[in-house]
């Protein structure tokens, strides 16, 4: 059946008819927009028969899906009529732009949807429909995030003064006609002045890696955020229009610091509403609609954040200081996303510790860069706390060649990760930990999946929700630090994060093994002067011994928690 679908907003309008058997594009086209709370009924039926006509005479249309700015009330029967008129079909359906955002994102599932444009809008979205929804109030009253408010927002800061000289000047330079009194001309007596403030998004899009011009955008995401999305419970956040789409890194940013799960940001909502109907007719045909509706979630391939397109372009143009500013500026955000993680990070802890102090092992597994990670925490393990390198131990697909060069296919095999840990005498009181920044590694989802089976605590850290690893392991640790500067480079955001969490994990367990003591590494192994001299320290500090003979001790028995036992009979 051939569909035609609507875009419509109040300057244009978007239109494909589409083949809703295997939803592709049989054929795009733009008309001016449509919005009835703007143009006159003549002036929208003139309009539609002149563009709709030609269309419907080409295509058998089965069906109209019109969304579209200013399909309210009243207006929607006006559009469905037009519609009805102008192709002769007569299964016309009129939804507003609000209902085709949600459509196009979270589909069938469950999602928070919002539309940042010139104006903002947002809904919990469950099922297929709208269940919740947050009034926008226009750009006096609301419109938190939108074109209007970010440019609102800049040119006040400009006639305040509080504008940095660098933009106020590159400002003037792009706008020099653009006096104060022009500015409160075009903002208190002329028609339609949200599109006039919105017109200044380009100028902040260009100047975004200015700490200023981010920090508004920043702020004034947090305040839609805040005002417009907190009221929703926790649900993926998904978003549509060109600012969301100019703007996605501050818009990324905000969502973590308000602790919100991205679900995707998308500039036109056509690509996700063809999407909506080709599968809506598919479910139907198998007869599956309601069934899918009821779970809330549709069958999608599994989504990788890590892989994601980088919210930074044309890197080899900037300087040094401006690449190493965007690496910092995203770097900010990973120590967020481990605190969120905090409580499954906990459980882990928590439980690897019981086992542990029962002769429990801890192995990392790991391939590439994740499994670099993991023996190199497996690796400072001895050195700093004094255990035995069998305690806490990192496998790396590809063996220990693959520490300084890759090891081609050795991530691929799901069964070598098990039987690597074979060769360990692994036990079920053992704690086998799966690092893979994607969470779909092969060779560790296989290891960790077989170390489950035969009894073992397992648990995985990854940089992606709802991963394969995560379904897999009893304890999903999920660092979701968004996508990378460099796009897909792991070793950045996510790596960093495994970092964390891997330290975390193994200073703890060593604390409440009892080899530390007040804050200090007493059991270090003395593999240096260094050592020595911090060792010796340590010693002169708790019994206030002379340096000589508190050197004498830590040689004589090995390690400062010896001497100190030794000389105070413990």
């Amino acid at each position: 059946m051939n569909l035609l679908i609507a875009d419509g907003g109040s300057t244009k309008c978007g239109w494909v008819v589409a083949d809703t058997c295997n939803g592709s594009a049989l054929h795009r086209f733009t008309t001016e927009g449509i919005n009835p709370f703007i143009r006159t009924r003549e002036e929208i039926s003139a309009l539609l028969h002149d563009r709709l006509s030609p269309v419907a005479a080409q295509y058998a249309l089965g069906r109209i899906c019109f969304y579209g700015a200013g399909a309210a009330f009243d207006k929607i029967d006006l559009l469905r009529t037009e519609l009805e008129r102008a192709t002769g079909c007569k299964e016309v359906e009129v939804y507003s732009d609000m209902e085709g955002a949600a459509r196009a994102t979270a589909g069938y599932g469950r999602g928070i949807v919002c539309i940042l444009g010139t104006g903002s809008n947002s809904c919990l979205f469950e099922g297929g429909r709208i269940v919740q929804s947050v009034p926008a109030l226009g750009y006096v009253l609301g419109d938190e995030g939108s074109g209007a408010v970010l440019g609102r927002t800049l040119v006040g800061d400009i006639l305040k003064g509080v504008v940095p000289v660098g933009i106020r000047s590159a400002f003037a330079r792009e706008y020099p006609d653009l006096t104060q009194a022009a500015i409160l001309e075009r903002t208190y007596r002329r028609p339609m002045p949200n599109r006039f403030l919105a017109s200044f998004a380009p100028f902040l899009a260009a100047h975004l890696d200015d700490d200023y011009v981010y920090g508004l955008v920043l702020d004034c995401f947090t305040r839609f955020l805040r005002r417009n999305v907190a009221q929703y419970p926790d649900a993926p956040v998904w978003f549509v229009g060109s600012i969301a789409h100019f703007f996605a890194r501050p818009l990324a940013d905000a969502l973590r610091r308000q602790l919100r799960e991205l679900g995707g940001i998308v500039r036109s909502p056509m690509e996700g509403l063809i999407r909506f109907h080709s599968d809506g007719a598919r479910y139907a045909a198998q007869g599956a609609a309601t069934e899918c509706r009821h779970e809330g979630e549709t069958e999608r391939p599994f989504r990788k954040i890590t892989e994601e397109p980088s919210f930074y372009d044309a890197l080899e143009q900037k300087s040094a200081g401006d690449i190493l500013r965007c690496i910092n500026r995203e770097d900010s955000c990973v120590a967020e996303a481990v605190r969120r993680a905090m409580p499954q990070i906990e459980t882990l802890a928590t439980r690897l510790i019981e086992r542990m102090k029962w002769g429990g092992r801890l192995f990392y597994m790991g391939a590439g860069t994740s499994g670099r990670l993991g023996v190199l925490d497996a690796s400072e393990v001895p050195p700093t706390f004094g255990m035995p390198p069998t305690v806490v131990i990192g496998i790396i697909a590809g063996g220990d060649k693959a520490l300084r060069t890759p090891v081609e296919g050795a991530e691929d095999d799901t069964e070598q990760g098990w039987r690597d840990l074979l060769a360990h005498d692994i036990t079920p009181l053992d704690t086998v930990v799966g690092i893979a920044a994607s969470g779909t590694t092969p060779y560790v989802v296989g290891a960790v999946a077989a170390a489950r089976r035969f009894g073992c605590l397992t648990a995985s850290v990854s940089s992606n929700p709802h991963s394969p690893l995560g379904e897999t392991a009893e304890i999903a640790i999920e660092t979701v630090v968004g996508p990378e500067v460099v796009t897909g480079s792991s070793r950045m955001k996510s790596g960093t994060a495994q970092k964390l969490v891997c330290n975390m994990i193994t200073t703890t367990a060593m604390i409440a093994l009892g080899r530390v003591r007040g804050n200090r590494m007493v059991n270090m192994q003395l593999s240096n002067k260094k050592l020595v001299d911090r060792g010796t320290r340590m010693i002169v500090d708790e019994l206030g011994l002379p340096y000589d003979q508190a050197q004498r001790l830590l040689l004589l028995h090995g390690s400062v928690q010896k001497a100190i036992e030794a000389v105070r009979g413990e």
